[in-house]
């Protein structure tokens, strides 16, 4: 899942490519994905080979895909997504991705199919031969399946299925998504006992404070809420009911984080803004000017370099006294 805010509007807010990422995010359990590598264990070397061609893979909304030849044409979806098939060595074959994939340099030179609303007529007309996406609810992906194109829904909502994404996308590219998902699972367990040791502090990680009345933070079921356990954190939004739930500023003040996390930094909020919002004066975070502005496209994505992100976090608890 990819989180990208803008002070505008929420449709801008946390552009998964759908408006969904809030509402469906609540829907219950997402069927994990499968593919004919299987998710090595943390602490396993991965012995599987490369897959052959034709394959078939299930994705994550539980549909399976059957690619018949290993893709030479690929459409990306999703700045995840691009990330995930770079780090994949499969980035030669991507021809092109959504407007906000910026990650690596070179995504940066791909043709663009466009942002909230891709370009089918274009995703088609460039004759590409597997589409990877994140899910998007406006029919878009029918259009272009409709046209005999596979089309990959990969949009990780935990830690876990990040490194599931790596294989699966490893199979369906006919890449070492095995090694990529190894790679991962032992950095977050190496993160994890790294934190073990580190003081548990109160944080509040703000997602979206377009309405500084109603902030989105992350709640249980994001992969954000995620990290901030993995690094030796207490998520002040750990009993909400949804991922990423919306709290009032009375809410986050009585909450009193010894930690508060911008990740909206990237897109207009500041430190000195949030020092100056009523009543926050009285927050332990804000007294003691433990405020972070973060890296959006670090923390917000679900994607190959999760365990950087969760080294981040260590380091923003561990650093805070």
């Amino acid at each position: 899942m990819d989180i990208r805010l803008s002070r505008r509007s929420l449709v801008t807010a946390i552009p998964t490519l759908v408006l969904a990422i809030v509402v469906a995010c609540g829907g219950g359990a997402l069927p994990a994905p499968t593919a004919s590598v299987a998710p090595p264990a943390a602490s396993a070397a991965p012995t599987a080979p490369l897959a052959a061609f034709p394959t078939t893979v299930t994705d994550h909304q539980g549909k399976s895909v059957t690619i018949a030849k290993r893709p030479e044409r690929i459409v990306s979806i999703g700045p995840s997504n691009t990330e995930f098939l770079f780090a994949l060595g499969a980035g030669d074959r991507v021809v092109a991705v959504d407007d906000f994939s910026d990650q690596p340099a070179a995504a940066k030179a791909k043709e663009k199919v466009g942002g909230v609303k891709p370009n089918v007529e274009k995703i088609v007309a460039l004759k590409v031969d597997l589409v990877v996406s994140l899910r998007i609810s406006d029919g878009s992906l029918e259009l272009i399946a409709a046209q005999g194109i596979p089309v990959l829904v990969m949009d990780a909502r935990s830690v876990a299925d990040v490194a599931r994404t790596a294989v699966v996308l490893g199979t369906a590219t006919g890449t070492d998504g095995a090694k990529l998902a190894s790679s991962i699972d032992q950095g977050i367990e190496a993160v994890r006992s790294k934190a073990a040791s580190v003081t548990k502090r109160r944080v509040f990680h703000e997602v979206d404070a377009s309405d500084p009345t109603k902030l989105f933070t992350a709640g249980p079921g994001s992969f954000i809420h995620e990290l901030i356990e993995l690094a030796g954190g207490i998520n002040v939004a750990a009993k909400a009911a949804s991922p990423f739930p919306q709290l009032s500023p009375e809410e986050v003040i009585q909450s009193d984080p010894e930690v508060i996390v911008l990740g909206d930094a990237g897109y207009g909020v500041t430190v000195e803004e949030v020092l100056a919002r009523p009543g926050w004066s009285a927050i332990t975070a804000v007294r003691n000017r433990r405020i972070v502005a973060a890296d959006p496209n670090l923390l917000h994505r679900a994607g190959p370099r999760i365990v950087e992100a969760a080294e981040e976090y260590l380091k923003i608890i561990r650093e805070t006294k």
